[in-house]
């Protein structure tokens, strides 16, 4: 009788015990990289139209903005915001968690290589980004009076390119984005092809979510540098053809556009750099 219950306590305690810091790491792994993909299907075609604008100058960037907006502007929430927060919740936490494990190496605790050193600036630049293209926008107080995604097109980006301070800040965020994208993406791959859809052992479990050092090989890093001096320098052409291009600005417009500005917590040292 004893050692019936002893059973039934030990099983009882088996069935509540927390989930290991391996099966954290491997959880959080698999939402960092499942986000990131789904991300990807808003980052391509919203990287389209600045490529496009170099072709064929601000008219052609207007156009494949309002096809690539038909893609995934009805799904942003699920293809933009939930994604985009969830790897960084997973990211972080993930980071929190190794950096927390000194038995590790430095190089597995802490940010190592380029493309996690990028995530930080390229957060830094995503937020304002957000901020002044999305939320502040929306706001349906004068003198903004609620700027609808037709009326955030290519104008508002040449009127603000007009501020030699927003040249760093698109092409920043194109470049960190891309090589934090095409890096991540070779993890993923490499990730997915590790992958076993048998049910592992905890001790697999415990071996297989602790990340590896892995470097980009010598020439694929020269590659991929080329590629993305390549991208910036097709982008900034696309935006100085849409600078020269834009034009005058109605008055309206005008008043509108700098309402969003203004009202960013910023706007003091922004002025100030402009």
């Amino acid at each position: 009788m004893v050692a019936a219950n002893s059973s039934g306590g030990s099983s009882s305690k088996k069935f509540f015990s927390l989930p290991s810091k391996g099966q954290v790491l491997q959880a959080l792994t698999l939402t960092q990289n499942t986000s990131a993909m789904m991300f990807t299907v808003f980052l391509i075609p919203h990287l389209a139209s600045p490529l496009a604008a170099s072709v064929a100058g601000m008219r052609g960037a207007d156009q494949t903005m309002m096809i690539a907006r038909d893609l995934y502007l009805p799904l942003e929430p699920v293809i933009v915001y939930i994604p985009l927060a969830i790897h960084l919740t997973s990211s972080l936490a993930r980071r929190a968690i190794l950096a927390s494990s000194k038995s590790l190496p430095n190089s597995l605790r802490l940010p190592s290589q380029i493309h996690q050193f990028l995530a930080y600036p390229l957060l830094l630049l995503l937020i304002p980004h957000m901020i002044t293209h999305r939320l502040i926008p929306a706001d349906p107080a004068p003198p903004i009076r609620q700027l609808s995604p037709s009326e955030i097109g290519w104008e508002y980006v040449g009127y603000n390119l007009r501020k030699w301070s927003a040249w760093g800040v698109y092409l920043g965020l194109v470049g960190t984005s891309i090589w934090h994208a095409i890096v991540g993406g070779m993890k993923i791959a490499t990730w997915m092809k590790s992958r076993h859809w048998s049910k592992p052992s905890t001790a697999m479990v415990e071996k297989k979510s602790l990340p590896k050092r892995r470097g980009i090989p010598k020439k694929r890093k020269i590659g991929l540098n080329g590629f993305v001096v390549v991208l910036l320098g097709v982008v900034s052409i696309g935006l100085w053809r849409v600078a020269r291009e834009i034009g005058p600005v109605s008055p309206l417009m005008k008043i509108r556009y700098d309402g969003v500005f203004q009202a960013t917590p910023w706007a003091k040292l922004y002025n100030k750099l402009s």
